[in-house]
């Protein structure tokens, strides 16, 4: 089966070529992992660029540990139940934003280009904490390093200011974004990155009609969420939005003859299965695994579940090896 490479590969893979940079290497080959077809046909090339990933990888972790590493490159280690990078342009309220949502104190001005580097925070929901980044404000020329921020994050937070001209900056996001092969709806090219659009400012005077535009032109592709972070308007129901939208679940085990207890969630994506569950709590465990009995609020008080039983948020499991 031939590969049917689009033009967009050739063009970043000539990139990746000129660059010697190794941090940019790795940014040029997981953009080319994201625009080849998933087909049959391409299974060598992706096997190659995984591999060529993993040796970029392994030279850039050398770097770290020696003193020559050079060049200002900004990565963030991901941390709790899932990372969210926010994305937007200069003063549409991200510093503001992660603040409210985090116990982070992000420096908020009221001139463009505040935040010059990553600002992590933790935002706490129900009993699980998420990671929120904040990033600088996207302009034309952004250094590689933040489309890398954006490429490996869990989700994207894309913020807009909706007094100002929410469609215009929305399209410029997109584009810029696009460029980079980095699409938030279907395509053709590649993996779709999930991402939420917010609307600050909420409580505003502004023209009513012009919000109703912007819903309409994109609601069928965006799920879209007007917020203020003056008033903190639609805060909580964001940190349930942001919950539902990184696909995670929240499962806990429970230990043969002890009570339930609902304070240590183990934290793995939607759609997993009890033998998936059980080979990422312990390796032995899939081998072993002899059956499970389940509790939830959906009518499992303790029953015997098949192997093949996908979980839910807050089931409580219990394995017999």
């Amino acid at each position: 089966m031939p590969a049917n490479l689009p033009p967009q590969y050739f063009e970043v893979e000539r990139q990746y070529r000129e660059t010697k940079e190794p941090r940019e290497k790795l940014t040029y080959l997981q953009q080319l992992l994201s625009i080849i077809p998933k087909h049959k046909g391409t299974e060598k090339l992706q096997a190659e660029l995984k591999t060529k990933i993993s040796k970029i990888k392994t030279t850039i972790e050398k770097q770290k540990k020696s003193k020559g590493s050079g060049g200002a490159w900004y990565q963030v280690e991901k941390q709790g139940a899932g990372q969210v990078v926010l994305v937007g342009l200069p003063n549409c309220g991200k510093s503001s934003l992660l603040n409210v949502l985090s116990n982070a104190h992000s420096e908020v001005g009221l001139y463009p280009y505040t935040t010059q580097l990553p600002k992590v925070g933790m935002m706490e929901f129900e009993n699980i904490k998420i990671q929120m980044v904040d990033t600088p404000a996207l302009y034309e020329e952004a250094p590689a390093w933040l489309y890398g921020l954006y490429r490996n994050s869990d989700l994207l937070l894309i913020m807009l200011d909706i007094c100002k001209d929410p469609i215009n900056d929305f399209e410029k996001i997109r584009k810029a974004l696009n460029d980079k092969n980095i699409f938030i709806t279907r395509h053709e090219f590649g993996d779709v990155k999930k991402a939420l659009v917010v609307s600050n400012k909420a409580d505003a005077e502004f023209d009513e009609n012009a919000r109703r535009v912007f819903v309409k032109k994109y609601q069928d592709d965006f799920s879209i969420m007007p917020i203020s972070t003056t008033r903190l308007q639609g805060i909580d129901i964001l940190k349930k939005w942001i919950f539902d939208r990184l696909n995670i679940i929240r499962l806990y085990t429970k230990k043969t003859g002890k009570p339930i207890v609902k304070d240590d969630p183990v934290v793995l994506l939607r759609g997993i299965t009890v033998i998936d569950a059980a080979e990422h709590i312990h390796k032995d465990f899939k081998k072993n695994l002899k059956y499970a009995r389940l509790w939830n609020e959906k009518g499992y008080a303790g029953q015997r579940v098949e192997k093949n039983h996908v979980l839910c948020d807050e089931d409580v499991i219990e394995f017999h090896v």
